[in-house]
């Protein structure tokens, strides 16, 4: 019968990272570089928008939540990648690599939620110009925000919920990061549920993202750390 231990492993391990020597000092600075720009760039944005009153429009403001939710993925992402690139061993805790699939998925859910509500807001105010300021009022742009934060926090969490309860017979992730499918596949039980549910979601984004196609025009390239093809 095998231990508690070995059905769950206290520690990951990812195997995808290669010892570079001293080469990996060069790619740590470039990583950090990239990292600082894109939370300086954010911030910039979300600053702008606070300080010109003209900018407190609807889509300024999803812009604005970009931002903020690009800050958020990225601190789920480099920071811990970044140790990883000037470790010796690249070991993360099993509460930590939950935490960093959270953040990333919670930032990704979130992400294709705003593009589909600004894809909206552009909508009304091409199609229904007229209709534009009584439509997209105050309450409901803070509606709306509020819908964009809430679903992906319930969805991820129970999706996180069905993964972190699994027993695992194994505890390396061939990734440079925790991510939730590889964590399922090394499950000792059948996986079946959370097929289904991770499904269900890879499709429920896949609907959101085609509307967020048109918007992701409009915001910054440097919003994100990482994009979602468009199909």
């Amino acid at each position: 019968m095998k231990s508690n231990n070995s059905l769950n492993p206290l520690y990951f391990q990812f195997t995808l990272f290669a010892d570079f020597g001293p080469l990996r000092y060069l790619f740590f600075s470039l990583c950090l570089l990239l990292y600082m720009t894109i939370v300086s760039a954010n911030v910039v944005i979300i600053l702008t928008v606070y300080l010109e009153k003209s900018l407190h429009q609807p889509m300024y403001i999803f812009i604005t939540c970009l931002s903020f939710n690009s800050l958020y993925g990225s601190a789920g992402f480099f920071p811990r990648f970044l140790m990883d690139i000037v470790s010796d061993t690249h070991l993360i805790s099993r509460p930590l690599c939950f935490i960093q699939i959270y953040v990333i998925n919670n930032y990704l859910s979130c992400e294709m939620t705003f593009l589909s509500i600004m894809a909206y807001d552009r909508f009304v105010a091409i199609c229904q110009p007229l209709h534009y300021h009584s439509k997209m009022t105050f309450k409901m742009v803070t509606h709306l925000v509020f819908f964009a934060v809430l679903v992906p926090v319930l969805g991820v969490g129970f999706l996180l919920y069905l993964s972190a309860r699994l027993p695992l017979c194994g505890n390396k992730l061939n990734r440079l990061f925790c991510s939730n499918w590889p964590v399922v596949q090394l499950s000792c039980v059948d996986t079946t549920l959370n097929n289904i549910v991770g499904e269900a979601r890879l499709n429920s984004e896949e609907r959101r993202s085609r509307p967020a196609c048109l918007t992701s025009s409009h915001s910054s390239p440097i919003l994100s750390l990482s994009s979602v093809s468009c199909h």
